[in-house]
């Protein structure tokens, strides 16, 4: 076997290898994109207390004393989105309409369906915040 030919080898296993990286990287983002957002408003909560918890080296006993802390002022910035949704469809309708008139109805019907996401997110954002008030008035 000639050197060209055992380099050349060498190379094709590096290039597999990275191209096989670079497609898992990418499969895996994508999957914990839409976890992310399937687990909802909960989710964002313990990842707030996760990403704390690794750059502040906090111990156990300061994740239990801050853990009320987020989770109030988590909730308290989610009321304020909810207080201020009206604003926000009204103004995200008034941008779909003028999308539309420029999109194919493909490119329409797709934008629907993103807004459709779009609105089952908020719901559950909703639905959360309501959960959330029902159970601090049960602890008051």
């Amino acid at each position: 076997m000639s050197r060209v030919t055992l380099w050349a080898g060498l190379i094709v296993i590096f290039l597999a290898g990275a191209l096989i990286g670079a497609v898992g990287t990418s499969l895996y983002y994508q999957y914990e994109d839409e976890q992310r957002w399937e687990r909802g408003p909960a989710a964002r909560q313990e990842r707030i207390m996760n990403r704390l918890t690794q750059e502040l080296a906090l111990s156990a006993s300061q994740q239990l004393e801050l853990e009320p802390i987020v989770a109030h002022a988590h909730l308290e910035i989610l009321r304020l989105r909810v207080h201020h949704q009206p604003d926000v469809d009204r103004i995200l309708a008034s941008g779909m309409d003028d999308l539309k008139t420029r999109l194919s109805p493909d490119q329409q019907a797709k934008l629907d369906g993103l807004h459709a996401q779009l609105q089952r997110r908020w719901l559950r954002t909703r639905e959360y915040v309501q959960q959330a008030q029902d159970a601090q008035g049960r602890k008051e």
